[in-house]
């Protein structure tokens, strides 16, 4: 079978397409990185819970709002992370109905090996297009995701991507 070059690549697939395969492979290679690391049964949300907290503690409701998804998925999502160690849950001192979210050791150090796992993926792509390229990449994907990201089609998407596993 002949290989597929770029410029083949190019006349075969649409942009979309490319876009969801690129997902994927980013996907496959932070999941690989993060099992070898020990890190197993982890879903996409559980790393927009603990990209999200802050050191003064968090609520479930602001992180939804914050991640764009529905209170009962993020409920559900933290009560996974609680469950695994990974956040704590103390009683609000202004808001007796609600709680904050603290990471945990454990959740802080599974936040310092993705940062690894991120860098480790940008090594493996700028291996490929060079670190300009990649740059520039970064950079016209920002200006897409910011263009459409307060769209409400978005939301919808977000709540099933929250619950995928890497």
């Amino acid at each position: 079978m002949d290989q597929i070059t770029p410029t083949d690549y190019s006349k075969h697939m649409f942009l979309s397409r490319l876009l969801v395969k690129s997902y994927r492979i980013v996907q496959s290679m932070n999941g690989s990185y993060l099992r070898s690391l020990g890190y197993e049964n982890f879903k996409i949300g559980h790393i927009i819970v603990l990209m999200n907290l802050t050191e003064q503690g968090v609520t479930t409701t602001d992180l939804a709002k914050k991640a764009k998804v529905s209170k009962q998925a993020m409920s559900k999502l933290v009560n996974e992370l609680i469950q695994k160690g990974y956040l704590i849950s103390k009683s609000h001192p202004q808001d007796l109905r609600s709680s904050l979210l603290f990471c945990t050791e454990k959740g802080n150090q599974f936040l310092e090996d993705l940062m690894k796992s991120r860098a480790h993926l940008e090594q493996k792509f700028a291996e490929i297009v060079g670190q300009e390229r990649l740059a520039e990449l970064n950079q016209l994907l920002i200006e897409i995701v910011s263009h459409y990201d307060d769209l409400a089609i978005v939301d919808t998407i977000n709540d099933n991507i929250a619950g995928t596993k890497i």
